[in-house]
């Protein structure tokens, strides 16, 4: 029987093969020294062991974020990973099942995670939590606006500042993270992922910080600079940092960005035809426990309804239960099979977007897993699953 538990010192070195393999195989078998302290400080290590072997392992991540308007704290499933030899035999699964059970009892009841493949964890009650938009274009491409303020070099000592921006500019956007001083310092403006130190820039009127971007530059053919984080609390400090990206026309040249579905930077340049532009899906979504629900803050009207719910991996969440919604907060009652009929059917990954708000009712049922026999029950349902924006775009 598998076991799920923190790795120890003395398993770190078969930890990182693990990771190596699965995330940086160009780097070959050979372990770099690290430095760093045992266990992590940003995550909690953890691995799946048979006996005293190392199966597989991941990242337990806890995110200050919002749901629903109100704070939370989500859960952030990194580096899932199992070495070729183990792989096919359900060690993955089995680590997410353990890894959602142990942010259950921490009280965690959103999970999210950055998929290698959409459907794999679909197929475990994943849902896609946000997409995004990747632009890549030229510095000339960018308009030119004149602004007031003035762009400032940043580090991490001026986290504070950094994330009174982020939150501002942030507000009103459901899964949008507010870093902590370790998260800026070790992860955002760091070389955490071997990409190269970022630079941070600001834009300040009358010293006030309205906006910031993070970014490396490649020592690529183009000289690419590439984006990581992009915040503005109001239109001049846009046009501010655009302005900025395009003055490097001189040293590199191409801009890639990755910004939130509703970004408007093809309205705002000349030429359109010189962006390239994709939509990506994001990050995924699930909920750990039905009961949930009854944390998250509900602006809508009432509800009184019978779900039945599907969910693949756990389960405490397959079943029936009686969702009520009543000014503002809601109650979920398990119900035995045989006592009530479903108002309607869901799986728990709509389920989760649903909750987060990435899908409304009509969404989730056109193009998501929501099935609605009581026709009385759609207009109730709507109105508490109000869609809403939705964006986590740091990878972890």
């Amino acid at each position: 029987m598998s076991e799920f538990r923190p790795v120890p010192v003395a398993d770190r070195e078969a930890c990182q093969r693990i990771l190596q393999y699965a995330f940086a195989p160009s780097r070959g078998p050979v372990i770099p020294d690290s430095d760093d302290d045992w266990p992590p400080s940003l995550f909690d290590q953890r691995g799946l062991y048979d006996g005293d072997t190392l199966r597989a392992v991941c990242k337990l991540y806890f995110l200050d974020t919002t749901v629903r308007g109100a704070a939370t704290t989500v859960g952030g499933l990194g580096a899932v990973a199992t070495p070729p030899e183990h792989r096919g035999q359900g060690f993955a699964a089995d680590l997410c099942r353990h890894a959602l059970s142990e942010y259950r009892e921490s009280g965690v009841g959103l999970v999210t995670l950055w998929p290698f493949s959409t459907p794999f964890y679909h197929r475990l009650g994943w849902g896609t939590a946000n997409t995004y938009r990747h632009f890549d274009l030229p510095p000339s491409a960018f308009p030119n606006d004149d602004t007031a303020g003035q762009l400032v070099r940043l580090d991490a000592d001026d986290w504070e500042r950094l994330r009174q921006v982020e939150s501002a500019a942030a507000a009103g956007t459901a899964l949008s993270l507010h870093r902590s001083e370790a998260w800026w310092r070790e992860r955002t403006l760091a070389d955490w992922d071997g990409g190269g130190v970022p630079y941070c820039y600001g834009y300040e009127r009358d010293g006030d910080l309205r906006g910031y971007l993070v970014y490396t530059v490649a020592d690529d053919t183009d000289h690419t600079l590439s984006v990581s984080n992009f915040a503005a609390v109001d239109e001049e400090a846009r046009r501010a940092l655009f302005a900025f990206l395009g003055h490097h026309g001189a040293q590199i040249e191409r801009v890639t960005l990755q910004l939130p579905p509703d970004t408007d930077l093809l309205h705002r340049v000349d030429d359109p035809g010189a962006v390239d532009c994709t939509v990506e899906t994001g990050p995924m979504v699930r909920l750990t426990d039905v009961s949930h629900l009854e944390r998250l803050d509900w602006t809508g009207g009432d509800l009184n309804c019978t779900l039945s719910v599907s969910d693949p991996l756990l389960d405490r969440n397959d079943g029936l239960f009686r969702l009520a919604v009543s000014d503002g907060t809601a109650t979920v009652d398990p119900r035995p099979p045989a006592d009530s009929t479903a108002d309607a059917t869901v799986d728990i990954a709509t389920l989760s977007q649903l909750a987060v708000g990435m899908h409304g009712v009509a969404a989730a049922e056109r193009l998501a897993g929501l099935e609605i026999h009581d026709e009385a029950a759609r207009e109730p349902l709507a109105d508490v699953f109000q869609p809403e924006s939705v964006y986590l775009g740091e990878f972890f």
